[in-house]
């Protein structure tokens, strides 16, 4: 079935439900299509939020104000700071 066919039948049976379990299924279906990963509190982060946050710290980075470590710097912080 082409594409464009297939979002009419689809949204027509859509149109013709009225079953509200089965249509937020189909809503979590779709919200979940767009999520490419979770942060660290297990939040779903979309593709485009992902993007947002890199061209964010790119811009920091570009400005100077990026707070970055260096390789020993990361090693103290783990090894010794965190005992």
């Amino acid at each position: 079935m082409k594409s464009e066919k297939l979002k009419i039948s689809v949204a027509q049976r859509i149109l013709d439900l009225s079953n509200d379990k089965l249509l937020k299924k189909i809503s979590d279906i779709l919200d979940e299509e767009g999520i490419i990963g979770y942060d660290e509190d297990g939040n779903p982060v979309s593709e485009e939020e992902l993007i947002a946050d890199v061209n964010a710290v790119l811009k920091q980075l570009d400005e100077g104000t990026l707070e970055t470590y260096s390789t020993e710097e990361v090693r103290r912080m783990i090894f010794e700071d965190g005992n």
